[in-house]
């Protein structure tokens, strides 16, 4: 029972481990390149999610302006 637990949560993470820090590393890409705070509300709350899709937390935020 305890290694068919194991089985399936090393298949799960071998599957989907590598789309997951995919999509992550890509947010955090974009929220490196794009700026912040801008004035338009929805391009801000577009940003946002991305910053918290990016796991951009702390000192990896973008730069105010």
């Amino acid at each position: 029972m305890e290694s068919t637990i194991f089985q399936t949560v090393s298949d799960f993470l071998v599957q989907w481990l590598p789309i997951i820090t995919s999509v992550v590393g890509s947010f955090a890409l974009i929220a490196t390149v794009t700026k912040n705070k801008v004035d338009d509300k929805i391009l801000q709350v577009i940003l946002d999610i991305i910053n918290f899709l990016g796991a951009n937390v702390g000192k990896a935020k973008n730069e105010e302006q």
